[in-house]
């Protein structure tokens, strides 16, 4: 059976939203081989999801130009692939299936890459005028891609996003680093405290401080953007193990696979933690986890109250003890859930 070449987004949490089209590919077309393409910083992430057999590296669409992209299509061009599914609207990125041959290209013409895509999903009109899909949640933009516009069916629930860190790989890691497996441990997801999406500082070190109290160990998980929040937490509350240094995303999959529970913010991270599966409470500003946040049945939100304006994304109006309430009741959950 020929394969199927999925285009990707490049950023972070998005290609982990892609990941809901790529379930449904795989139970469209049973047995056939899904590749994808995305960007270098996503790319290692595609390994740890079910369904991926192979990750070709795009840059962002402003960085190589057609000389780049010709050598891709060229390598494309060997596989053989019978259809590509865009679920990216970039021209650029809509050229390479065109130059690779590929007879079905399918997605939405939002840069008027007519005959470039030469299958358009059904009702993409009505989207088209409507500025694209990018009216509705991007994890149902790339499914109503993956079903070529088909609406599902009553009782139908999209799939959302999975992934899973090898067993050895989580215990060479822990190794590596001297965690304990029987210690519990909180992974907190900060961003930077400059970012409306962030949550205050000293509330995240009231939380860290309350789980020291009862023994558990408290990772600041990230990268350069959280670099300088974990240093203000660490400065209050020095117990705290800073990974934001960290210099592979496979060792952050591995810090949140290998963490009891994980606290976030909005940002490419939670989308990755609700995937990974485990305890996760998310803190949103007004009417945005709906909008931008994972869709994973055991996330937990906490957001400011009904009454605040949906125009308001700041999060100070959400306080300690909901946020340590929706922590217990996440790691209850967990509890049942392994007893069941």
């Amino acid at each position: 059976m020929r394969p199927i070449l999925v285009f990707c987004l490049p950023a972070i949490g998005d290609f982990i939203r892609c990941h809901s089209a790529i379930q449904v590919l795989a139970e469209k077309f049973p047995g056939c081989p899904i590749d994808v393409t995305t960007s270098a910083l996503a790319a290692p992430l595609a390994r740890l999801m079910p369904h991926i057999r192979k990750t070709w590296i795009v840059e962002k669409h402003w960085r190589p130009g057609l000389k780049q992209r010709a050598r891709l299509a060229r390598e494309l061009r060997k596989e053989n692939y019978q259809a590509a599914y865009m679920l990216t609207s970039s021209t650029k990125a809509a050229l390479v299936p065109w130059l690779a041959g590929i007879p079905e290209r399918i997605g939405y013409p939002r840069e008027f890459q007519f005959g470039i895509i030469n299958r358009l999903p059904a009702g993409w009109l009505k989207s088209f005028v409507a500025f694209g899909p990018r009216k509705t949640r991007l994890f149902e933009q790339v499914c109503t891609i993956a079903m070529r516009g088909e609406k599902p069916t009553d009782g139908m629930r999209l799939p959302a996003p999975q992934m899973a860190v090898p067993a050895e790989e989580l215990s060479d890691w822990r190794a590596r680093h001297g965690i304990e497996p029987a210690r519990p441990a909180l992974a907190l997801y900060t961003s930077a405290f400059t970012n409306f999406r962030s949550w205050p500082a000293e509330r995240f070190i009231s939380i860290a401080k309350d789980h020291a109290r009862r023994g558990w160990s408290v990772w600041l998980i990230g990268g350069p953007r959280e670099r300088e929040a974990a240093a203000q937490i660490r400065a209050a509350f020095p117990e705290a193990v800073d990974f934001t240094s960290t210099p592979r995303l496979a060792d952050a999959m591995c810090q949140i696979a290998a963490s009891t529970a994980f606290l976030g913010v909005d940002g490419g991270l939670c989308h990755a933690a609700a995937a990974l599966g485990g305890p996760c409470v998310l803190i949103f500003g007004s009417n945005r986890s709906y909008e931008t946040g994972p869709v994973n049945d055991h996330v937990r939100y906490i957001e400011p109250p009904i009454s605040t304006p949906s125009w308001v994304y700041h999060t100070r109006d959400v306080s300690e003890e909901r946020v340590l309430a929706a922590l217990a009741d996440a790691m209850a959950q967990t509890r049942r859930l392994q007893e069941a």
